[in-house]
């Protein structure tokens, strides 16, 4: 992927080799002046060829950037409230305990009152037609396991937005009748049978959530004094002094309760939240599906499209602030995370049972890191969970085909295919089944059937290939062992 869309490159491309011949033509030609392009060109000529061709290659440059800030602005308008709903759908689930947290308080003999208790949770998403929002199924047990003998507490988390506030909120939706409830998640037909009579719920308990700036946190507090119960010893009013804390791989909270004085009553007397981080996935991991980080738009989509018609299981990596319609229209599973932070690209890689990933990151402007260090914290994550196939859209010019673009059209691009050479490079030094795909022009357009994939650096061509083309040909390496640990570059060859 370029820095700028390839659509634009191409156009810019298209622009600029024509200008040495046509643009001198169309300047002097409306000025009045009979020059000759193709005869002896005098030095006032060249002056005015060299300032015009700067002032169009500026020009151009400009605009590219121009394009790219406005759909940039156009991405940030997605609502809030879409992204955090996104997020807890993609973040919470699988199993969950806190026993990194509670060892550490036993081995620093930190005051009973202050400890964090042991905690295991499981937590499910689940389609119900009762209510709207996102469902969790959340449901406690003091072993970890789904034995009906040992889980404690269950019910549904129900992440929605609340038409007052305008914000999402999350409340807790508990069984009123809770006694042969357990492991919902198993029973499909229980679900489609219940309806919201058969829940209760604290009314003023909600958490009012917002994201963090960088997308990877959802976080919020109850409105202190609002949320009370009943203390079984004393019959007073305990206040719920409580917030949440929710990350790709993290679930916390605070989760006590205090006197009209504020002593703790319930819960612990340390600040520090409790944290559930999870340690597995919901099942044992069975079906092998296909991670594509860049999927999102352009080229990543149109694989991902192939992908899904082929009957793969494909899951998206995404970043909360993108446009995620049309991932949604096809059914894609999504995980909402940042491919430029290691930590959480491993926790895409740990909630599923992957025989392949694909990059399809890009940069949409110059000087980007996702275009080498997404790559690369895809490929070091890839290596620790023993995913060996990884292929990788990279593009012409990058590596060893330097050379096959025009000098304007590197300047325009920048460091981004520095960048991405760089990733190449550690693709190749690692021990992954890599191909890498080095399209050359990009354009938007379905498969012709035209493309072919060349190998070899005497091979290099830049031109024009179609988007649709280049993941048809990405798709047919997918399964070809033939390809494995080599460099292609993709051609769109004429009838």
């Amino acid at each position: 992927m370029a820095a700028v869309t390839n659509r634009t490159m191409a156009k810019t491309v298209g622009i600029l080799s024509a200008f040495p011949l046509e643009i001198v033509k169309l300047i002097t030609y409306s000025s009045g002046h009979a020059l000759n392009p193709e005869g002896p060109v005098s030095l006032i000529n060249r002056i005015i060829f060299f300032v015009v061709g700067i002032g169009v290659l500026f020009l151009t440059h400009s605009l590219v950037f121009n394009t790219e800030t406005r759909a940039q602005q156009a991405m940030e308008t997605i609502s809030e409230n879409d992204r955090i709903l996104t997020a807890v759908k993609t973040w919470v689930r699988g199993r969950y305990d806190s026993s990194e947290q509670y060892e550490r308080d036993l081995q620093n003999d930190v005051p009973e009152t202050e400890q964090h208790r042991l905690m295991h949770q499981l937590f499910v998403p689940v389609e119900v037609s009762f209510t709207d929002g996102v469902l969790i199924y959340q449901q406690s047990s003091m072993d970890g396991t789904e034995d009906p003998d040992w889980i404690t507490r269950r019910g549904l988390l129900q992440f929605y937005v609340n038409p007052e506030t305008g914000m999402v909120q999350q409340r807790e939706l508990d069984f009123k009748n809770s006694e042969n409830v357990f492991n919902v998640h198993r029973k499909p037909e229980l679900l489609a049978s219940l309806t919201l009579d058969d829940f209760t719920w604290r009314e003023n308990c909600d958490f009012k959530l917002s994201m963090s700036a960088d997308g990877m946190t959802v976080s919020g507090p109850m409105d202190f004094g609002a949320c009370r119960m009943e203390n079984p010893g004393s019959g007073e009013d305990m206040i719920a002094e409580d917030k949440i804390h929710i990350t790709p791989d993290e679930y916390w909270f605070l989760g006590r309760y205090v006197d009209k004085d504020g002593a703790v009553v319930w819960g612990t007397e340390s600040d520090e939240m409790n944290k559930l981080k999870r340690v597995g996935d919901v099942d044992a991991k069975g079906s092998q599906g296909v991670l594509v980080f860049g999927g999102n738009r352009a080229t990543g989509l149109e694989i991902i499209k192939i992908l899904m018609e082929r009957g793969d299981d494909v899951t998206a990596f995404v970043r909360a602030s993108s446009d995620i319609s049309e991932l949604e229209k096809l059914g894609v599973e999504l995980f909402v995370g940042d491919a430029l932070d290691a930590t959480s690209v491993r926790s895409a890689f740990d909630l599923g049972n992957y025989r392949a990933v694909i990059s399809s990151l890009g940069s949409r402007r110059g000087d980007s890191p996702v275009d080498d260090i997404g790559t690369i914290n895809v490929a070091e994550a890839a290596v620790a969970t023993g995913v060996d196939r990884l292929f990788m859209v990279s593009s012409i010019g990058a590596g060893d085909s330097k050379d096959a673009l025009p000098f304007y059209v590197r300047w325009i691009l920048g460091s981004t295919l520095e960048r991405k050479t760089t990733a190449e490079n550690h693709l190749m030094a690692s021990d992954l089944d890599y191909t890498i795909v080095r399209p050359s022009g990009l354009g938007d357009g379905p498969a012709t059937n035209t493309g072919i994939l060349i190998e070899g650096s005497d091979h290099f061509e830049f031109g024009q290939i179609p988007r649709g083309e280049v993941a048809r040909l990405l798709v047919e390496a997918f399964d070809n062992p033939d390809t494995i640990r080599k460099v292609y570059h993709a051609i769109a060859v004429s009838d």
